[in-house]
């Protein structure tokens, strides 16, 4: 998938590996860029830059759990510039770090409405309009190393927001039409403000919190944004679905792999073996003529 001379959407700019993302869709010949943020400001410095250094852009200031502003906002970037050839659903939260069973409901809406809302109504909003326009598109979906497995005990929501927003990535490449795709990147540590993110929760979900300083630094100890930005635009220029940053994160992959096939290995010995009740294979039986 080729961006140049196309336009390119991106939520969450304003900072992180979102406006790393812009900076790189400018360097990659992209032919106007949307820097979507929560934060105007934010959003606006890094339109400026970029389009200082030669690349159209436009800030918008949208909170993506708000589909019907999502909505709104992808409808003004069209009238602006045109359908996008790449949208890259960015935006996400995070909390405190501390068990699932001390955590509120509050807090899981929140980050369930960002990071997984959130997804989807970008990529809702945009896909649509991109099917309609009939041109070569793609989608790019911030997932996460907290994706393929369990990284670390404490962060249980937004880990399985990740987990939902991979499955999300993953039903959609098989519901969109062939000229427009999708890829998951898989980021794990990053050298961003993602730390902060509590500090902006909105009342109705608790209220701000304080900025944890012990994921501050070791935030700070991450991969450079523009490395993670560099990596998601070759894999989308390959249309790789899933696109993978960060080396250590495979192993909580493989240790998901392993209890899943520890787990077929002991249905294959018990009672019911190997008896299928695929959906698939049920519903084309039924299909068949003279089934019923």
């Amino acid at each position: 998938m080729n961006i140049e001379r196309r336009v390119v959407a991106i939520t969450g700019a304003g900072n992180g590996i979102g406006a790393a993302l812009a900076r790189e869709a400018a360097n990659r010949g992209a032919a106007a860029i949307a820097v979507i943020d929560l934060d105007l400001d934010a959003a606006r410095r890094v339109a400026n830059e970029v389009s200082a250094a030669g690349t159209p852009a436009q800030s918008y200031q949208c909170d993506v759990a708000d589909s019907d502003a999502l909505d709104e906002v992808a409808g003004r970037v069209v009238s602006d510039f045109d359908a996008p050839a790449l949208v890259r659903a960015n935006a996400g939260v995070g909390s405190e770090v501390k068990p699932l069973l001390a955590e509120s409901p509050a807090n899981l809406k929140w980050i369930l409405s960002v990071n997984v809302v959130g997804a989807w109504a970008t990529l809702s909003a945009f896909g649509r309009r991109m099917i309609a326009a009939e041109e070569p598109g793609w989608l790019l979906v911030t997932a996460s190393e907290h994706s393929l497995g369990v990284p670390f005990p404490g962060n249980g929501f937004y880990t399985m927001s990740k987990h939902a927003v991979l499955a999300l990535a993953d039903v959609m490449r098989h519901e969109l039409p062939p000229h427009v795709g999708i890829s998951a990147l898989l980021p794990g540590l990053v050298a961003t403000a993602f730390s902060r993110s509590t500090t902006r929760r909105p009342a109705e979900f608790g209220g701000p919190g304080a900025e944890n300083e012990t994921a501050r630094a070791l935030l700070a100890q991450g991969m450079d944004p523009a490395i993670v930005a560099r990596a998601a635009f070759d894999g989308v220029h390959a249309e790789e679905f899933l696109i993978a940053t960060h080396a250590h994160a495979r192993r909580y992959w493989q240790q998901r792999c392993t209890d899943i096939d520890q787990a077929f290995t002991v249905l294959a010995e018990g009672e019911i073996g190997s008896v299928s009740y695929d959906v698939m294979e049920i519903a084309a039986r039924l299909a068949a003529p003279g089934s019923q």
